[in-house]
C-alpha cells in the first residue's frame, strides 16, 4: 500500500516541469532542422547582426562594433538626448557570370540598433573611430553619469 502512495506522490511525476527538458530538446531539434534546411535550399535572409562590446575605461564609456567588409560611408553613428544609434549596412557583391557559388555563411543586409545611454552626454564629446573593420565610440561621462558616493546617517 505504501509503495502506491510514494509513486502518487513521487515529486518528479506531480511536478508541472517535468517534461520541459524533452520539449527543450524537440524545439532545439526543429530549430536546427529548419536553419538547416534553409542553408541547404541557398535561403540567406537571416539579418547582418554585428557584434558589439560595452565597457568603461576611466571616464568614457566605449563600445565596439565588429564591422567586417562594412565600407565607413555606410556606417552612421547618432547621438540625441540620452540615446545612441548605429546604423550600418554590408551590401552583397554584385553577382558575376564568371563567378559561381557553392556556399555562403555570410550575412548581408543592414544593421540599427539604439542603446539607451545611462544619462545625457556632451553630444560634441562624443567620438567614432572606424579602424580595421572596428567601430570605436568613445562617449564621455559626464558630472549626471558618475556615480556618486552618498553619505549614510543614523
Amino acid at each position: 500500500m505504501s509503495n502506491s502512495i510514494e509513486k502518487w506522490f513521487d515529486n518528479k511525476r506531480l511536478s508541472p516541469f517535468r517534461d520541459l527538458p524533452l520539449m527543450q530538446d524537440s524545439f532545439d531539434r526543429l530549430f536546427n532542422d529548419f536553419v538547416s534546411l534553409r542553408k541547404a535550399n541557398g535561403v540567406q535572409d537571416f539579418s547582418f547582426s554585428p557584434s558589439c562590446e560595452v565597457a568603461e575605461e576611466g571616464g568614457n564609456f566605449v563600445m565596439k562594433f565588429d564591422l567586417p567588409g562594412v565600407p565607413k560611408e555606410l556606417v552612421k553613428v547618432e547621438v540625441e538626448n540620452d540615446r545612441l544609434t548605429i546604423h550600418a549596412e554590408r551590401k552583397e557583391e554584385k553577382k558575376s557570370e564568371s563567378k559561381k557559388k557553392y556556399i555562403s555563411e555570410m550575412s548581408y543586409g543592414s544593421y540599427t540598433r539604439t542603446f539607451t545611454l545611462p544619462g545625457p552626454v556632451e553630444e560634441k564629446k562624443v567620438d567614432a573611430k572606424f579602424e580595421n573593420g572596428v567601430l570605436t565610440v568613445t562617449i564621455p561621462k559626464t558630472e549626471s553619469t558618475k556615480a556618486k558616493q552618498i553619505p549614510v546617517h543614523q
